[in-house]
């Protein structure tokens, strides 16, 4: 005769094994789903973080590039800086420290005015993309 008790711990046992067989893949599939948001996530910050790093390192070898062109003598030299500011300030990648030293230049030297005034437009309009654009990267860190 067979033993009732083995029957139903086995009944037990197999239903068990069922549950978790259709439970393991769904908990597998929760955990991988959140890994991969939570790498996602922190691929698009250290994204952010390099192209920052980039560009600080564009601005700065524009900015090692320009001083000796707006401190020549020659003036051919110094509207060439000028004009390459308002370039990189056209693409973004202007040194926004020189400001000053193109306003100053633009005053102390008349003929070059209108440049000047004009790389600081250039430069403000960089100035006003980069604050929109930490805008709306404040609102992304804030979802």
């Amino acid at each position: 005769m067979p033993d009732p008790s083995v029957s139903g711990l086995d009944g037990q046992l197999d239903r068990l094994s069922k549950i978790a067989g259709i439970l393991l893949p769904l908990v597998l599939a929760l955990v991988g789903g959140l890994y991969t948001y939570t790498k996602d996530q922190s691929d698009a910050r250290n994204l952010r973080r390099e192209e920052r790093r980039d560009l600080a390192q564009v601005q700065y070898g524009n900015l090692t590039a320009l001083i000796p062109l707006l401190t020549s003598q020659d003036q051919s030299n110094r509207l060439l800086a000028i004009e390459i500011f308002t370039s990189e300030a056209k693409k973004h990648e202007a040194p926004l420290d020189l400001i000053p030293s193109i306003e100053r230049l633009g005053n102390e030297h008349p003929d070059h005015l209108k440049e000047a005034m004009a790389a600081v437009a250039a430069a403000q309009g960089q100035m006003q993309e980069e604050k929109s654009r930490n805008q709306s990267n404040s609102r992304r860190r804030k979802d």
